[in-house]
C-alpha cells in the first residue's frame, strides 16, 4: 500500500480554493522514501440529508490521476553497502548474507524450552535473554545468532523440531582483521529515532545502519549509497504508467584504501596487552599503511548487536573504542628533539658544524637539569640526537628563547603540531604547541625560559597525537608538510616548505641515523637481521 511502500509520515493541506461546489486543496505527503510528494486534488461536494455539505468520495481525492480500478505501486531499489579494501584489495569490511537463527515470538508456547534448546545449540545465554526481550512485536522475527555453514544441517532440524524457530538469510556487516582494522576501519550501528527523523525523505527506514566510528563513518555517504525507487499509477496490466515521485538510486561504492593489511595486522601484533597506538605512513607517498589502538576491540560485538560483548567493551577501562593514534594526545618527549634542531638552524645561531656542550648538569635555567645519562662533552646537532642529550637540546632551546619571537613553537607548527593533520574520514585531535601567547590567556602567567627548554625535549604542555608525530617525520624526509593519504587517489599536494637547507637537512638525518645505529640510543630496537639503514628517533615522555 501506498503508506507502507514509501514510508508515508504525514499528511498535510492546504485549501486553495473553495465554493458551494468544491474545494481545491494542496496535498503533501512526507515519505520516508520519496521525500516529500506534492499535487493538487479537487474535492466534489454533495448535500447530505440535513442540507449538510458532503465530500463526495473518488479515488481522485487520494490523486488526481487516481480512478477506479487503478493503483499505486512501489519499485524499491535498496543498495548493498560498499567494501572496505586494502591498497591490495584485500577486504577489510564488506556485506555478505549470513544466516540467522532467531524467534517467531508470538507462537512460541514453552519460552523455557526454547531456551534450553538454544543454550544446547550454542549461542550464549546473553543473546538469548536479549531476543526474548527485544522491542519489536512479538511476531516479528528477532535474531539470537549467525549460523556458521558447517552447521546449517544442525540448524535446518532444530528449527524443524521447534516451533518458533526461524532460519533466514540477512545482509551482516564484517570486518575480517577484527581488532587489527577495528579504529582505522570501524563499525556500522542503527539509525537512532531521532537520527532517522533527521534523514525523513533521503529512503532511510527503521533498521537501516550507518557507520559508527573509523571510515565506516567517515566515508558514510559513500559507502552506503542511495535508495531509490518509483511510485507509480498503474492499472492491473500495466498498460498505464504514471510517475508520481522518484528518487534516484546510487549503488553502493567500494572504498580503496591505502591500508595494508598485513601491516595492520603485525602493527596490532607489536602492540600487544600493552596500551598504546602505531602509525606507519609511507614517506614517498605520505600514503598510510596501519592506524593501530590497543586496546582494541571487535567490531562484529556491534555488527551483531551482542549485548555482552558490547557491555565488555564498554566495561574495560582502557577504553577501547578510543582511538589513541589520532584522539589521544601526549607529550612527543624526545622525538620531538628534531624539530628542536631544526629550529636551531632556523634561529641562525647554530650550523651544521657547531658543537654544543652536553654537560651532565645544565645550569641555564634555575634549577639545574640534570642529563639523563651524563656529560657527553661537545656534541654536534646529529650527535645530540644521537645520544638524545637533553642538557644540549635545552641550550639551544634557551638561545631560542632569548634570541627569537617563539619560534620553537612556530617550527613546531610548521611540521604539523597543534592543528589536524587532515586526514579524510577519521575524526582527530589538534593537540597543543603551547607559547607566550598560550600562556598569558590560559593561565594569565608569562612564558618563563623554563618553559622553552621543557618544550625544547618534547615536555611541558606540549600535547602532540601518535599521528600527527608520523607525519611530521613524514614530512621531515620530504622537507615538506603535507595531508596523510588514507583513500586511493587521494593527492597529498606539494605540501608547506619546512625550509631546511639541503646542508641542514642532510645534518638532521645523518642524526636519526645515526640514533638507530650501534651507538645510538635505540641501537636494540633497530637490530634486525638484513636491514641496515633505519633512521629515526628514541622517545620517553614524563607524566
Amino acid at each position: 500500500n501506498l503508506a507502507e511502500e514509501s514510508a508515508l509520515r504525514e499528511i498535510t493541506g492546504t485549501v486553495e480554493s473553495a465554493s458551494e461546489a468544491g474545494a481545491t486543496i494542496s496535498i503533501t505527503l512526507s515519505t520516508g522514501y520519496f521525500g516529500d510528494v506534492q499535487y493538487a486534488i479537487d474535492a466534489a461536494f454533495t448535500a447530505g440529508p440535513a442540507g449538510e455539505l458532503r465530500v463526495r468520495w473518488s479515488p481522485s481525492l487520494i490523486h488526481p490521476r487516481l480512478e477506479s480500478g487503478l493503483a499505486f505501486e512501489a519499485t524499491l531499489e535498496r543498495p548493498t553497502r560498499g567494501a572496505i579494501l586494502d591498497r591490495n584489495g584485500v577486504v577489510l569490511a564488506e556485506t555478505a548474507d549470513n544466516r540467522f537463527l532467531g524467534l517467531n515470538r508470538s507462537i512460541i508456547s514453552s519460552p523455557a524450552a526454547v531456551e534450553a534448546k538454544l543454550l544446547a545449540f550454542g549461542f550464549p545465554q546473553d543473546a538469548i535473554d536479549a531476543a526474548f526481550a527485544s522491542s519489536l512485536g512479538p511476531s516479528q522475527r528477532v535474531p539470537v545468532g549467525i549460523v556458521p555453514d558447517e552447521r546449517q544441517v544442525e540448524a535446518n532440524e532444530l528449527v524443524l523440531s521447534t516451533t518458533g524457530l526461524l532460519l533466514w538469510f540477512e545482509p551482516q556487516r564484517t570486518h575480517p582483521l577484527g581488532p587489527a582494522a577495528a579504529h582505522a576501519v570501524g563499525y556500522t550501528r542503527e539509525l537512532t529515532a531521532d537520527e532517522l527523523a533527521s534523514r525523513a525523505g533521503l529512503g532511510y527506514v527503521i533498521g537501516d545502519r550507518i557507520g559508527a566510528t573509523g571510515l565506516e563513518a567517515g566515508a558514510d555517504t559513500y559507502l552506503a549509497g542511495q535508495p531509490g525507487g518509483i511510485l507509480r499509477i498503474v492499472d492491473p496490466g500495466h498498460t498505464l504508467d504514471i510517475v508520481v515521485a522518484e528518487r534516484e538510486y546510487r549503488p553502493g561504492g567500494d572504498l580503496h584504501t591505502t591500508l595494508d593489511a598485513a601491516v595492520l595486522q603485525r602493527s596490532y601484533e607489536r602492540l600487544g596487552e600493552r596500551a598504546g597506538a602505531s602509525v606507519v605512513i609511507n614517506p614517498s607517498t605520505n600514503e598510510v599503511l596501519a592506524i593501530n589502538s590497543s586496546p582494541s576491540y571487535d567490531p562484529a560485538a556491534f555488527e551483531n548487536n551482542n549485548p555482552a560483548a558490547i557491555s565488555a567493551i564498554l566495561a574495560n577501562d582502557g577504553n577501547p573504542l578510543n582511538n589513541r593514534a589520532t584522539n589521544g594526545v601526549y607529550s612527543a618527549g624526545s622525538t620531538f628533539k628534531l624539530i628542536t634542531g631544526a629550529a636551531g638552524f632556523e634561529s641562525g645561531f647554530y650550523t651544521p658544524t657547531s658543537l654544543i656542550n652536553c654537560p651532565s648538569i645544565w645550569d641555564g635555567v634555575d634549577p639545574p637539569r640534570r642529563n639523563w645519562e651524563g656529560g657527553q662533552g661537545l656534541l654536534t646537532v646529529a650527535q645530540g640526537l644521537m645520544r638524545s642529550c637533553n642538557t644540549l637540546f635545552y641550550e639551544i632551546g634557551l638561545t631560542i628563547y632569548n634570541e627569537t619571537d617563539n619560534l620553537l613553537s612556530q617550527v613546531a607548527r610548521k611540521f604539523g603540531f597543534g592543528a589536524p593533520t587532515g586526514i579524510v574520514g577519521i575524526p582527530e585531535q589538534d593537540g597543543l604547541v603551547p607559547d607566550a601567547e598560550w600562556k598569558v590567556a590560559n593561565r594569565g602567567e608569562p612564558w618563563y625560559p623554563g618553559d622553552e627548554v621543557n618544550l625544547a625535549i618534547g615536555q611541558g604542555d606540549l600535547l602532540i597525537t601518535p599521528l600527527q608525530l608520523a607525519n611530521a617525520y613524514s614530512a621531515f624526509v620530504n622537507n615538506a608538510l603535507r595531508t596523510p593519504v588514507i583513500i586511493q587517489g587521494q593527492d597529498p599536494g606539494p605540501g608547506t616548505s619546512l625550509g631546511l637547507t639541503p646542508e641542514q637537512h642532510a645534518h638532521l638525518l645523518l642524526g636519526l641515523k645515526l640514533v638507530t645505529g650501534a651507538s645510538g640510543t635505540a641501537s636494540a630496537a633497530f637490530s634486525f637481521a638484513g636491514y641496515t639503514d633505519f633512521a629515526g628517533k628514541s622517545g620517553t615522555a614524563e607524566d
